[in-house]
């Protein structure tokens, strides 16, 4: 009988089969994809099913969180009789950003004994706003489930009632200002590089510092009648920043914009820009000034140099801004470089090089170089400065600056130990080159000489040009015999020194009688 029995089993379960009872087929889907308004996305197969929601700081299911806001990210594994699944790893990541970070870093948690598996997930940055997609990723019995859901950032949290910006408002933050140095130039100085006017921005934040759109923002300047305020009044954009320009006008100041919010209780929210500098004017012809770096040149050598400087200011006293044009000419010589005769300034100020070269002056005749600009309403400023080209082989020892007569002997008078003064130059009466040396060497046995002062001439500027102040110190009391020197004495001796100019490579040597008593 029982065998009966087990057989009738066997043939029972055999139909059944036969019949196609008892299932589908393993690893259909049978659901999937993601739903914002249900609470999350679930991916369903046999093997389980995946789910996830995120959870605003408050506890409650969102489709937004704040820049702020700490939320939760929360996901639901099940197999597949929907048995959570304990002891899994799930990882959860960002579709679409980056606008999120997640805690831990590793953006992994385990699910717990109730399948669920939950991570902190919020803005990466204060003002990051947008929106983005919650992605988790869990495998069970070699199948990857996944779920997604969509969600927002916002610069507020979502009270599902509309809120006044003004309300949410609780500071201005200066942001920065355009031109970078803060400072702008006077009406009618603008060019290439020259702004007259300048944008500043501010940033709205609420609370929690972030920002917040739709803010009605009043702009001031102080002093008031010092600039033009373009942008009176403002509203806040996504990023909650505020723009505002103004404009110089033709009084030289400093100025600070002040931005003002009105909240609904009365109270008002206010902040300030950095000083803002509203100078450097049109150039004046009393404030274009022109130096040299040498104003004794060697007219013998070609290429000596000397570098031109033209600096520019205002009225004010300012330099100009940077980009004005300078032109330079010279009666004599060279200047400038084969690309442009002129330079444009930076900072107020810039050089050319002047060159000794043909043509060159007649002794005496200075070099005139002309530095000139044009402001915008056709005026010409300009300046001239002068530079002396002398020769070493004319240079000798006057007894004048200028005008005189050449010195030829030196008379120690009752003195056997005496200094001598002169002037050296041209018979022109140009000076020396600047940095020419002086030296003086004794010819006659027993005398001693030397340069006391003068050497190296210094550069200097005169007008008119005037010869350059030296003088040596002539020792005889050192001569033996019948020439010896006697303060004292009746008779007269003249002994021999040479004085030697050295300019650069050129050279001239002088003899010099030097007369003394002697008994």
């Amino acid at each position: 009988m029982n065998m009966i029995r087990y057989l009738g089993a066997i043939l029972l379960a055999v139909l059944l089969t036969a019949c196609g009872g008892g299932g589908g087929s393993p690893g259909a889907t049978t659901g999937g994809g993601g739903d914002s308004s249900t609470g999350g996305g679930t991916q369903t197969t046999t093997v389980g099913s995946l789910s996830i929601d995120v959870v605003s700081g408050a506890g409650v299911s969102t489709n937004s969180i704040s820049a702020v806001e700490i939320a939760q990210a929360r996901v639901l594994l099940k197999d597949g009789k929907g048995a959570p699944v304990p002891g899994v790893v799930v990882t959860f990541s960002e579709v679409g950003g980056p606008l999120l970070a997640f805690a831990p870093l590793s953006a992994t948690a385990l699910t717990d004994s109730g399948g669920a598996a939950t991570i902190e997930v919020r803005a990466a940055s204060t003002s990051g706003v947008g929106a983005t997609t919650v992605a988790a990723s869990s495998a069970i019995a070699g199948t990857t489930l996944t779920a997604q859901k969509a969600i927002a950032i916002s610069s507020a949290p979502s009270t599902g009632t509309p809120v006044d910006p003004q309300t949410l408002a609780n500071a201005l933050n200066f942001l920065d200002v355009n031109p970078a140095d803060r400072s702008i130039v006077l009406a009618g100085s603008g060019g290439s590089g020259r702004s007259e006017s300048a944008t500043l921005r501010f940033r709205v934040v609420d609370t929690n510092n972030t920002p917040v759109k739709g803010v009605r923002v009043a702009f001031t300047a102080a002093p008031a009648n010092d600039v033009t305020l373009n942008i009176p009044t403002a509203t806040s954009d996504a990023e909650g920043v505020v723009v505002t320009t103004v404009s110089s006008k033709t009084v030289a100041t400093a100025v600070v914009i002040r931005a003002a919010v009105a909240k609904p209780n009365g109270t008002t929210i206010t902040s300030q820009s950095d000083q803002l500098l509203v100078t450097t004017g049109v150039s004046t012809q009393a404030g274009f000034d022109l130096s040299a770096t040498k104003y004794n040149l060697n007219n013998q050598i070609t290429g000596d140099s000397s570098d031109i400087t033209v600096r520019i200011v205002d009225r004010n006293g300012n330099p100009v801004a940077d980009g004005v044009p300078v032109v330079f000419t010279s009666d004599y010589g060279r200047v400038g470089s084969s690309s442009r005769g002129g330079c444009t300034t930076v900072n107020g100020q810039c050089l050319v090089t002047f060159m000794v070269q043909d043509p060159r002056p007649a002794d005496g005749v200075p070099t005139s170089v002309t530095g000139s600009t044009r402001l915008a309403d056709g005026t010409a400023i300009s300046s001239v400065i002068q530079l002396q080209l002398s020769s070493p082989g004319l240079y000798d020892l006057f007894t004048a600056s200028t005008g005189g007569t050449a010195i030829t002997a030196l008379n120690l008078g009752s003195s056997c130990k005496a200094g001598v003064s002169f002037f050296v130059g041209t018979p022109a009466g140009s000076p020396a080159t600047a940095g020419t040396t002086i030296g003086v060497t004794a010819i006659t046995s027993g005398v001693t000489a030397s340069v006391k002062t003068g050497s190296p001439i210094a550069d200097q500027l005169s007008r008119p040009a005037r010869r350059t102040l030296a003088s040596i110190e002539v020792d005889v009391s050192a001569i033996t015999g019948a020439t010896a020197c006697d303060p004292a004495g009746a008779g007269t001796q003249t002994a021999t020194v040479e004085v030697k100019f050295t300019s650069g490579t050129i050279t001239k040597t002088l003899p010099l009688n030097v007369t003394y008593r002697s008994s």
